[in-house]
C-alpha cells in the first residue's frame, strides 16, 4: 500500500506541475509579494536600537499565503478537472481504490504548501535576516501540518460542491484572495473592525496570527495558541464532512435528462449566428459584410468571456472588489496628486487592461489553436482576422464595463473627487493601454506553444509587473521598481489615467501615450509576422 500511494502521489505531483497555473499562485505570487515589500523596506529595522527587522514580521504572512494557495485552489481545481475529464471515473474500473488516489492528490497539493511555506521562510532567512524561533517550533509545525490539512479538505469540499472545473477553480481562488485581505495577509495594517469580525470566523486569520506570535523574537512562551487550533480544526472537520457527502466520481453535466426521456435538439439558424460563424444556409442570399461578421464575433465572444467565471473573476470582480475594499479601510490618506483613491481606481481599472491583454486573450488564442479551430475557420467565409477583432472588442467591452463601474463607485459609494472631465480621456487611454497589452499578449500566444503555458507565463509577467507598475499602490517604492515598470506599458497606463482623473486638473500624459502606442505598434506587428509565418 505505501508503494501505491507514493505512486499517486508522484503522479498527482506531476500533474500539478504541468498545470503551471498551480505553480503560479503556489510560488510566484507570495514570492513576488515577499520580494516586493522586502525591495521597499529594505534591511531596515524595527527600531534604531533593535536588531529586529521589518521583514521578521512580513515573512510569516508570506509563509501562510503560500500554505494557502498551495492547499486550497490546488486540491479543489486539480480533483474537480480529473473528475470533468473522467479521471476518477476511470479509476473506479481498476484495481486501485478511490480513497487512495485523493489521498496522493491531496498529499501532492499539500507538499506544494509545505514546499511555498518553507521557500518564503528560506528567503526571508536568507535574504532579511529573518530569525527563526526554535523555542516555538514544535507548535509552528503541528499549526502548520493542521492549517494545511484544513486548506487542503476546504478544497476537496469545493471540487464536491462544483459542477465543473472551471467553477472550482474561479471560487477556490476567489475565496483565497478575499481572504487573503481580510486576514491581514496582505500586509494593510489595521483593518476596520467589520472586516476583523468576518475574517475571524475563518481559519486563514487565526493561522496567521498564530504564525505571526511563533515568529515574534520579543513573544514569550512555547507559542501554542490553542484557540487558533481549534478554530482550524473544526474547518478541517466541516471540509471532511462536506467533502465527503458531496464529492463524486461522474463528471456532472450542466443539464440532465430524466430517465427514458428523449432529447431534442431543434437547430435554427438567425443573422448572429451566421455572422458568428461565418456560414450561410442555402435559403439566404448574399454574404454577410464586415460590420455584421464583427459584430457576430464580438457578441459570441462576449458570452463564452461571461462564461469562462475564471475570466470574470479577474477582469471584473477582483478588481472591482479590490478597489471597494481599498476605498473603504483607507482612512485619512496624506495628501498627494493624484489623490490615493484616484491612483487605486486607476491601479484597478489598469489591472483589467492587463489580465485582460497578458493572460485572457492569448490564452484563448492559444486555446483556439489547440482545439483547431483557427486552422478549420480558414475553410470558411469569415477571415481569421474579424474572429480576433470580435474577440478583442468582447475583452475591451468587459475592461470598460470594470472601469465604468469602479468610477461609479468611486463618485456614488465613496464620495471621491474625480475629475469628469478627465473620465473621457481616462477611457480613451485605457482602450489604448488594452491594445497595447493585447499586442504583448498575442506576441506570447504566437511564441508560447500550449494554452497552460500561455496562462502561466502571462500571470507570471502580470503579477510581478503589476508591482512595479504602480497599479497595486504601496508607499516607498524603490526608484529602481519604477524604472523597471517603465519600461512597459503598464505603469504608463496606470499614471496616464491618474493624471487624467485628478481633481486638480486634467493632465495629458504624452510619454505614456508615445510608450503605449510603440509597444502596440512593435509589438502587434511582430505577433503579425509571427501568426503568418506559424
Amino acid at each position: 500500500m505505501p508503494r501505491l500511494v507514493a505512486a499517486q502521489v508522484g503522479y498527482a505531483a506531476r500533474d500539478l506541475w504541468r498545470s503551471r497555473i498551480a505553480m503560479v499562485f503556489t510560488f510566484l505570487f507570495p514570492l513576488t509579494f515577499l520580494l516586493v515589500i522586502g525591495a521597499m523596506a529594505g534591511n531596515a529595522t524595527i527600531s534604531a536600537d533593535s536588531t529586529v527587522r521589518i521583514m521578521q514580521f512580513v515573512t510569516p504572512s508570506a509563509a501562510v499565503m503560500g500554505a494557502l494557495y498551495g492547499a486550497f485552489p490546488t486540491v479543489a481545481s486539480s480533483l474537480a478537472d480529473a473528475r470533468e475529464r473522467g479521471v476518477l471515473k476511470r479509476i473506479r474500473g481498476t484495481p486501485l481504490p478511490m480513497w487512495m488516489h485523493l489521498l496522493g492528490r491531496v498529499i501532492a497539493s499539500a507538499a506544494f504548501a509545505f514546499g511555498s511555506l518553507g521557500l518564503m521562510l528560506l528567503v526571508g532567512v536568507i535574504a532579511y535576516d529573518v530569525q527563526i524561533q526554535w523555542a516555538t517550533m514544535p507548535a509552528t509545525v503541528v499549526t502548520s501540518l493542521l492549517a494545511v490539512s484544513c486548506f487542503a479538505a476546504l478544497g476537496v469540499a469545493v471540487a464536491g460542491l462544483a459542477r465543473s472545473a472551471s467553477l472550482a477553480q474561479a471560487v477556490s481562488i476567489a475565496v483565497a484572495v478575499v481572504l487573503s485581505f481580510l486576514s491581514g495577509l496582505m500586509g494593510y495594517g489595521d483593518l476596520p473592525a467589520w472586516a476583523d469580525r468576518v475574517a475571524v470566523i475563518f481559519p486563514v486569520k487565526h493561522f496567521n496570527d498564530a504564525l505571526a506570535e511563533q515568529f515574534d523574537p520579543f513573544a514569550t512562551g512555547s507559542g501554542w495558541d490553542l484557540g487558533a487550533v481549534a478554530v482550524i480544526a473544526a474547518w478541517l472537520v466541516v471540509g471532511i464532512a462536506v467533502a465527503t457527502r458531496t464529492l463524486g466520481w461522474q463528471p456532472v453535466h450542466a443539464t440532465r435528462t430524466r430517465p427514458g426521456a428523449r432529447r431534442v435538439v431543434v437547430r435554427r439558424t438567425s443573422p448572429a449566428a451566421v455572422a458568428a460563424t461565418g456560414t450561410m444556409t442555402a435559403s439566404q442570399s448574399g454574404r454577410p459584410g464586415w460590420p455584421a461578421l464583427l459584430r457576430g464575433q464580438a457578441e459570441w465572444a462576449t458570452k463564452s468571456a461571461l462564461r469562462d467565471l475564471g475570466w470574470v473573476f479577474f477582469t471584473v470582480a477582483l478588481p472591482i472588489g479590490l478597489f471597494a475594499f481599498n476605498a473603504a479601510i483607507i482612512e485619512g490618506p496624506p495628501p498627494m496628486s493624484p489623490p490615493l483613491e484616484v491612483q487605486l481606481a486607476a491601479g484597478m481599472m489598469a489591472w483589467a487592461a492587463v489580465v485582460t491583454g497578458l493572460v485572457n486573450l492569448p490564452e484563448a488564442f492559444a486555446r483556439a489553436r489547440e482545439r483547431g479551430q483557427l486552422k478549420r475557420l480558414r475553410g470558411t467565409p469569415l477571415p481569421i482576422h474579424v474572429h480576433l477583432e470580435g474577440r478583442w472588442l468582447a475583452a475591451l467591452g468587459l475592461v470598460l464595463a470594470t472601469a465604468v463601474s469602479i468610477l461609479a463607485l468611486a463618485a456614488f459609494a465613496f464620495d471621491i473627487a474625480i475629475s469628469a472631465a478627465g473620465v473621457p480621456l481616462a477611457l480613451g487611454l485605457l482602450v489604448l493601454g488594452t491594445a497595447s497589452l493585447s499586442a504583448i499578449g498575442f506576441l506570447l500566444a504566437s511564441i508560447v506553444p500550449t494554452s497552460q503555458a500561455v496562462t502561466a507565463v502571462g500571470l507570471g509577467i502580470a503579477l510581478p509587473l503589476s508591482f512595479f507598475s504602480d497599479v497595486f499602490t504601496f508607499a516607498g517604492t524603490p526608484d529602481w521598481m519604477g524604472a523597471v515598470g517603465s519600461i512597459l506599458p503598464l505603469k504608463h497606463l496606470a499614471n496616464s489615467m491618474s493624471a487624467a482623473l485628478d481633481p486638480a486638473g486634467v493632465t495629458v500624459s504624452w510619454v505614456g501615450i508615445t510608450v503605449m502606442v510603440g509597444w502596440l505598434v512593435v509589438a502587434g506587428a511582430l505577433a503579425v509576422r509571427r501568426s503568418a509565418t506559424a
